[in-house]
């Protein structure tokens, strides 16, 4: 087994194509785009002015009053403004025009907000957030009039400004952390034509027919041949993260740990495509590079792998790609491993299938002339 796993690492090393688009080409990518294009991406933080209509639906004297003085304090801050409507598909009508953020509708009883969001995804999420937030502590303060009114008579003493902390994600983050981690996601991704190459690299130097005809069981052979791609796919993943924090100051996790779960990640997603590729491989004899390769660069730009300006609502966030590189950021900056686990169990997933038909083309597979 390791003699096939040491073949496969030295023919990945000795390949100058390989070395130069797996290995030099992302991390080139990292600092040019982190640093010349940064500027291009506006941060998700500014936000800017946001334009809301809303239409109260609730006969609740009560919770017409919450809603009432909680627009009345939130219009003070002078970034947010309301207007009443009374016609929910005129103002629908003028979201999707993008002449206002997005419509509220706060429904009759129990209170929930219907959200129709506009065309600026950033300000949405702005938008669904505040909203999250007077749900919550509009619950809180219904169950407190249920079980004990009399402490509602101490919330406006409360020195609010002194319980609201900004929240410190631990590190200040640039463009350069957003294409350090975007440019292992994409080298991911690209790792499936390395997959294609396993079985085509054997056609084209002629040696196919020698494992077809060897006396090794050919589901041991094909384990090998996968097991072989896993020393170049950590030296890939290492040597990005390595070079982006060493040389170009980037940030990935706060923790070793998470660190660790980001790397495992990456690992389990490259490892799918590669058996992705491998089975690909098997199938078609045409050059790999010119059937993926456009199409990857395509879903790459549409999940904003180049650009997170680039957002397509309704198509990106269905994309590997997106999904990927948000799996990513959620554990990055948040140490949220939801989404990672997630990915990490469809991809392991994909592998075991990916193995399994690849095991029984292989089995099939006749000698070629």
């Amino acid at each position: 087994m390791f003699s096939i796993i040491i073949k496969e690492t030295r023919e990945f090393i000795r390949e100058k194509t390989n070395l130069f688009f797996f290995l030099v080409f992302p991390v080139v990518l990292v600092f040019l785009l982190g640093t010349l294009l940064g500027s291009m991406d506006q941060a998700e933080e500014t936000v800017g002015e946001i334009k809301l209509q809303y239409i109260i639906e609730t006969e609740d004297p009560i919770q017409r009053m919450a809603i009432e003085k909680f627009i009345e304090t939130t219009e003070e801050e002078g970034k947010i403004f309301f207007e009443e409507s009374n016609n929910l598909s005129v103002a629908r009508g003028l979201a999707s025009k993008d002449e206002i953020t997005a419509v509220l509708v706060f429904t009759k009883d129990p209170l929930k907000i219907e959200i129709y969001e506009g065309r600026n995804h950033i300000k949405n999420r702005a938008v669904s957030a505040l909203m999250n937030s007077f749900i919550q502590m509009n619950q809180t303060v219904m169950t407190i009039m249920n079980v004990n009114p009399e402490q509602l008579m101490d919330l406006e003493h409360i020195p609010w400004e002194e319980n609201l902390i900004q929240k410190d994600l631990g590190v200040n983050r640039t463009m350069i952390d957003y294409y350090a981690i975007v440019m292992i996601a994409m080298i991911s991704f690209m790792s499936i034509i390395l997959g294609c190459y396993c079985f085509l690299g054997e056609r084209q130097s002629k040696t196919l027919n020698r494992l077809i005809i060897s006396p090794q069981s050919r589901v041991y052979l094909f384990l090998q041949k996968i097991l072989g791609m896993v020393p170049q796919v950590v030296l890939q993943i290492s040597i990005i993260m390595v070079i982006s924090v060493f040389a170009f100051n980037a940030n990935y996790a706060r923790t070793f740990k998470d660190n660790l779960y980001l790397f495992f990640m990456f690992l389990m997603v490259t490892m799918a495509l590669i058996s992705i590729g491998v089975v690909i491989g098997l199938v078609i004899k045409k050059n790999p590079m010119v059937v993926l390769f456009p199409f990857l660069w395509i879903m790459m730009f549409l999940g904003g792998t180049f650009s997170k300006e680039v957002h397509i609502k309704g198509l990106s966030e269905f994309l590997p790609t997106y999904q990927v590189q948000q799996g990513a950021f959620d554990l990055a900056i948040f140490g949220r491993y939801h989404r990672a686990n997630i990915i990490i169990l469809i991809s392991s997933i994909i592998l075991v299938l990916s193995i399994f038909i690849g095991v029984y083309l292989f089995r099939r597979k006749e000698g070629e002339q």
